[in-house]
């Protein structure tokens, strides 16, 4: 069904996107909301930044959404149905400069996945209904720069559901899908930085039945992390640039409606964090982390939290998040129940579930976490909604929207700024956020009004942080990737020790003695 909104609407909702502090709301630093569009198809929007590094942006960055071409005013199309895709460029202060539109043929506005590309530009993912195939979708990338028109790069056809992208340092780039034939299996095309398309696709086979979540994540030598619930079981294969064979793995029990984070680091360990929602008269949210050992073996899993979740609002999308940090630590947030009440809580992953975790939202409130953001000061930003406890549980249709900025301390545990309102009460679950690796300002877009249109917010840069400093220092223990650089600098000095012990008794041999001699 077409969305309309009368020009009187779109009117008030424009006015509405530039609302004055409410009464002993506190100062914040974010810009204050404006209309984006008054169009948008209630999917949850994409802020994406290209870049080649943490700190290296190398392409301007965008807000991408679906957008209903039937309901701008004016508009001559009215009997339209394929949805708009619309790409806002953002300016050097991260501020909407141009809105670029394009209408893909049968695409799903519902299968959309963004992410940073090679040489500056982003990838878009779709679905695709595709006209006679006995399946009945495919998957595409476009490409391109966000301040022109995107260019088709790669087609997977006779694939179904959402397709995943993933970034990777460098400006590495993965898209994921599933292919039904001729038989089912996970298909991956990865993209180079260093090239201008996705190469040849490659399959991972798995059993027959509907995939419910799949997400995909890379390392620098693009080897890639590919986790899925199936069956009631998350899987993860790792699929290794070199083309060595590896087993697919069982990780733990999921649930069709489960959400899914991954990350593998470049030291070959990775992790896999999870929340699965039984409905029911249970109506039960449990959170999950798997942790790898060497060459991505996962061994380990934890359980974070399992509550009574009647309105499901903590298994939602942006509820759980797991980040790397510019630092290489790992951040990991989730939304769990606190003495009855939903909270925003965040630790370093490695610590998770076995250190006490911080929680970043107030706890006179409820909240549901909606964003997290990594940046390139060595830290992130959580984004939530809270609103006022009320009898019936979690009423999103209330929430404010609220971010804080938040770094990992010494000794594993979580710091935070104090919290800013980000936006008043309207703010819906499906939110967007990056931060701009050339200035750590983050840039949060989201949905209001019962997802009929965007908003979207620029934040401030963390205090005093200057383009091309080093990032935040990294805290020892904090993250397994840590081990690695600390093993290796301990055989660099092991090594230093032996050549000079070597180098001395060289010269205290007899014939170092007379080579000294004879020199």
């Amino acid at each position: 069904m077409s969305i309309r909104l009368s020009a009187s609407l779109a009117v008030a909702l424009a006015s509405s996107a530039w609302p004055a502090p409410a009464s002993g709301a506190p100062a914040s630093g974010w810009s204050t909301p404006r209309l984006l569009s008054a169009c948008a198809i209630g999917h949850r929007p994409s802020v994406v930044f290209p870049s080649e590094s943490p700190s290296a942006a190398t392409g301007p960055g965008a807000i991408v959404w679906a957008e209903d071409p039937t309901c701008r005013a004016g508009s001559q199309s009215a009997s339209a149905r394929t949805p708009e895709l619309s790409v806002a460029s953002l300016d050097p202060r991260d501020r909407v400069g141009g809105v670029n539109r394009q209408t893909p043929a049968e695409w799903e506005a519902s299968g959309l996945d963004v992410a940073g590309a090679s040489k500056g530009r982003i990838a878009v993912a779709l679905a695709l209904r595709a006209p006679g195939a006995p399946v009945g979708e495919a998957v595409t990338v476009l490409q391109g720069r966000a301040t022109g028109a995107l260019g088709e790069a790669k087609m997977l056809t006779g694939t179904a559901g959402r397709p995943s992208l993933a970034h990777a340092y460098l400006g590495d780039a993965a898209v994921a899908s599933v292919e039904l034939r001729p038989r089912p299996a996970i298909a991956v095309s990865v993209e180079r930085f260093f090239r201008s398309g996705f190469g040849r696709v490659r399959l991972i086979p798995i059993p027959d039945g509907r995939v419910s979540a799949l997400t995909a994540t890379m390392d620098y030598r693009s080897d890639v992390l590919v986790a899925w619930e199936q069956n009631g079981v998350i899987y993860a294969h790792m699929l290794r640039a070199s083309g060595r064979p590896e087993p697919t793995q069982r990780v733990g029990p999921g649930s069709p409606e489960s959400r899914l984070q991954v990350l593998v680091s470049d030291n070959d360990h990775g992790m896999i964090a999870w929340s699965s929602h039984a409905p029911g008269p249970s109506s039960t949210t449990t959170v999950m982390l798997a942790l790898s050992g060497g060459g991505v073996r996962f061994d380990r899993r934890r359980m974070l939290a399992s509550f009574p979740d009647p309105t499901g609002a903590a298994a939602a999308a942006g509820a759980l998040a797991l980040v790397r940090l510019s630092s290489e630590n790992v951040m990991l947030a989730w939304t769990e129940a606190d003495r009855g009440r939903l909270s925003v809580r965040a630790a370093p992953a490695v610590f998770a579930g076995t250190q006490p975790s911080v929680q970043l939202s107030d706890p006179a409130r409820e909240a549901v976490l909606a964003a997290l953001a990594a940046g390139p000061a060595g830290e992130a930003v959580a984004l939530w909604r809270s609103v006022t406890p009320g009898p019936a549980g979690f009423d999103g249709s209330r929430g404010e929207l609220w971010a804080a900025r938040a770094f990992i301390e010494r000794h594993g545990r979580v710091g935070f700024r104090p919290a800013e309102r980000v936006a008043p009460s309207g703010a819906s679950s499906q939110v967007g956020a990056a931060i701009d690796p050339a200035s750590d300002r983050p840039v949060a877009a989201w949905l209001v009004a019962g997802g009929r249109a965007l908003e979207y917010s620029t934040g401030p840069s963390a205090p005093g942080y200057r383009a091309g400093s080093p990032a935040a220092a990294v805290t020892p223990g904090a993250a397994h990737d840590l081990r690695t650089a600390l093993i290796a600098a301990a055989a660099v000095a092991i090594l230093a020790v032996i050549g000079l012990a070597a180098r001395r008794r060289s010269a205290a041999s007899p014939a170092g003695r007379g080579s000294r001699r004879r020199g």
